[in-house]
């Protein structure tokens, strides 16, 4: 199967699992598997299942920054609102 990828190297689209298949993951890491290991085992992509601190940084910051604009184009629209009145 080939998947496309976006610009960051990840699926364009997200995989989704069954119930079973993440339950059984879950209780192989808690019976003391290792992370890495299991992933490689069931073929789960780094960027899957580990989002590195540097990623999480800057989707809070763009998170941060969509919300900023939202409120700026919110307020421009009341203001060309009032303004037609």
């Amino acid at each position: 199967m080939t998947e496309k990828l976006n610009p960051g190297g990840l699926p364009a689209t997200r995989k989704k699992y069954a119930p079973a298949f993440k339950t059984g993951c879950v209780r192989q890491v808690a019976a003391g598997a290792r992370q890495t290991d299991e992933a490689r085992a069931r073929v789960l992509h780094r960027p899957c299942w580990a989002a590195g601190s540097a990623e999480r940084d800057e989707i809070r910051q763009l998170r941060a920054a969509l919300k900023r604009v939202e409120m700026e184009r919110d307020m421009l629209k009341k203001v060309v609102t009032i303004g037609m009145l």
